[in-house]
């Protein structure tokens, strides 16, 4: 089972997937690019705890995809 995990202000939205359904597989996707042209950047985080690194293309097989709203300093 595959995880994205979205952080936002009410803490986070997760979204469980099974990588071999390709119905789950669609709307990951679809949410995964939406919160891309949102600004969201995304990490493809091990379960292990290693570190994420980012990604820019969703990815049903990644074990677990955390994705965080971009942050503006001024």
């Amino acid at each position: 089972m595959g995880e994205m995990c979205e952080l936002n202000g009410t803490g986070d939205t997760k979204v469980i997937l099974d990588p071999k359904n390709e119905d789950e597989v669609e709307v990951a996707e679809e949410q995964f690019d939406k919160l891309i042209d949102k600004g969201f950047l995304a990490f493809d985080v091990k379960k292990s705890g290693d570190k994420g690194i980012q990604i820019h293309k969703f990815n049903a097989k990644a074990g677990k995809i955390i994705m965080v709203p971009s942050v503006q300093g001024g």
